[in-house]
Order: structure tokens, then sequence, then C-alpha cells
């Protein structure tokens, strides 16, 4: 990854104070990275500019918060995911000329930051007024010369390339460009030096593009294809059932089983089995576990539960994913098994 210019320490001190000023938080596996504009851009004159990034968590990301020079700037809440990364984007129009820094937090479900990442980019070069020095005329006779012949333009060079061209799903690779004798290099939409290199972590193949301006106005583009081996790891739970029945606080007449039931959910890696966990008391509202639960390996959306005439019984439900990822618990529903 880049590694960021010593003039960002101190808003990123300033900006991590801030996040830890209610209370110490433990290391979490959130992070989050900004990716457009790469850091240290400058631009001639003042021009929207196309903020982009990902982000990634142990259970998922909730917010991505972006500031400018440390002030709050946008929030995402429930960024869109695509292959487990969540992502943003959002155009930024800075007030003025000048050098500015931008960074993102993310936030995972547990609502503990990530550290965050930061860029800095300028904007307009101040030029010097001016000044005009009067100075005598002065006649000269002049000399016919031989016009001399223009000298060919001097040979392009360019080189773009990845590094390394083919990854295992999750890792990264960098892309770099070199450019001589040409008028202009873009990549990623944005005008660039003449050498450069950007990195980038990937989770399925993709193709990037150089477009170069000669010196004669002609336009080349470049690819460089990376290609990703395998599929990233799915490593987030599924969400937490419905429960559909019987509702929430029945009564009902004395038996000695009953039905309960919740809506299906989805996950990338699939459903393997849901889990219901349940409680009773008999009047005294001390809760204790029902003999043999946590009920595991249910293949459907209903489970049939032993019961007793005269118990209060309340019960919650959980889905696990193919890959082993345990999701939340619902919430309790409860009910109450008669003596008539």
């Amino acid at each position: 990854m880049y590694k960021k210019p010593l003039c960002f320490l101190l808003p990123m001190i300033l900006l991590a104070l801030l996040l830890t000023s209610c209370g110490s938080a433990a290391p979490s596996g959130t992070y989050v990275w900004i990716d457009v504009p790469i850091d240290g851009l400058s631009f001639p004159d003042v021009q929207p500019v196309m903020v982009q990034g990902h982000a990634t968590g142990d259970n998922g990301v909730s917010r991505i918060e972006l500031f400018v020079d440390g002030e709050p700037w946008i929030a995402v809440e429930d960024p869109p995911v695509d292959d487990n990364l969540a992502w943003f984007e959002a155009e930024w129009l800075p007030p003025g000329m000048g050098t500015f820094s931008i960074h993102a937090v993310a936030y995972g479900t547990n609502d503990v930051a990530s550290s965050p990442d930061a860029i800095e980019i300028s904007f307009g070069v101040e030029t010097p007024t001016p000044v005009i020095t009067v100075t005598p005329v002065i006649s000269i006779t002049p000399t016919i010369t031989n016009t001399p012949t223009p000298l060919p333009l001097p040979e392009a060079s360019v080189s773009f390339w990845a590094d390394p061209e083919t990854i295992d799903a999750g890792n990264c690779s960098d892309i770099h460009w070199q450019a001589e004798n040409v008028k202009t290099v873009v990549f990623g939409g944005v005008e660039q030096e003449m050498e450069g290199v950007f990195n980038t972590c990937l989770c399925k193949n993709e193709t990037y593009t150089l477009t170069v301006t000669h010196q004669d106005d002609s336009v080349e583009k470049l690819k460089v294809n990376i290609n990703v081996v395998g599929n990233c790891a799915d490593t987030t739970p599924p969400p937490a059932p419905n429960q559909t029945g019987p509702g929430n606080g029945s009564s009902l007449s004395c038996r000695s089983y009953q039905d309960v039931s919740w809506g299906a959910v989805s996950d990338e890696s699939g459903i393997s089995q849901y889990q219901v966990n349940a409680q009773r008391h008999s009047g005294d509202n001390n809760w204790t576990n029902v003999a043999g639960s946590v009920f595991t390996s249910i293949p459907g959306t209903s489970y049939h539960m032993y019961v007793e005439c005269g118990w209060y019984y309340r019960w919650q439900v959980r889905a696990v994913d193919g890959e082993g990822n345990i999701g939340p618990w619902s919430g309790w529903w409860k009910v109450v098994d008669n003596l008539n």
C-alpha cells in the first residue's frame, strides 16, 4: 500500500482522539481504504473529484464516514457490498485552490471504528504577477538567414504492467506505469505523473487501462489484466430469521407439543441449518433452558417442541451458513401453555 506523507500525522492523530474520546475501543477486524484519487495527486485547476474506496469487517460494515481536513464531510450508512467488500463513492468539489486531506473511517456491525485511511490532493498553482519591463526599441537591419528544418519528435516510451499478474483471491497486486516523451497519461480517470504505481486487492479478475496522449495528439490505450485464482472466503454470517408463529404473547390450551416457525433467510454460501433456543418458567420469572436446548441441525423453518401445561415459554432462532458462519439470535417470543 502507499506510504502517506508525514504531513498527515497531525490530522490522523486528531481524528483518532476524536474517535476514542468516549472510551478506548479494542482492536477489531474492520479496515477501510481509499482507491481513488491516488495519494499525492495534483490538479491544475479547481474541479470536482470522485472519491472511491472499499471497506471490510469480520461481521460486515455498517457505516463509512469521510472527512475533509479533519471535518466531517459525508457518512454512508449500510454501504453496498460487492464480493464481500463494502464500497463507497462520492463526488467532492474543493472550495478553492490549495492542498486538502481526505480521511475515511469504517465501522463494523459492532460499531467499532477502523483505523483511518487518508490521502492528500492539491488543486491549482499560484502564479506570480508578471512584471512588465519597458525596453528601448533598437533599430536593427535584418539579416537574411536560412530557416532551420524542424527536428523530428523524440520517440515515445511507455510501459504498463502488473506485479504480480496472477494473485489468490483477496490478495493484492501493484500496477505500474512509466512514460517518456508523451503529453499526458491518465489512470483511474485522473491525469497522473509520468511514473507511478497503484495498489489493488481483488476477489475477481480485473482489467485496468492507461490512456496515453502522444506529442502529435494521437491517443493510445494500454491494458493490463490481473487474474484472480479462487474465491474470497465468505466470512459474513446470515441474518437473524423472523419468527412467524405462534404469535408473540400467545396463550395456548393445554398441550404436550407446539410447533414454532420462522421465515427462511438467504446467504451467498447457502443455509446449512437453523438452531432454536428455548427457555421456560412456572410463574416465578426464573427462566431456565428447556431440556436439550439449544436444538441444532434443524433443516427447515419450523421445530416441533415439547411443552408442559402450566408453564411459560420463550424461544429464539438463528441460522448457520454453508461456511459455518453463525448468525445472530432473533428476539425472544413468548407463549404460555395453560393448565386447561
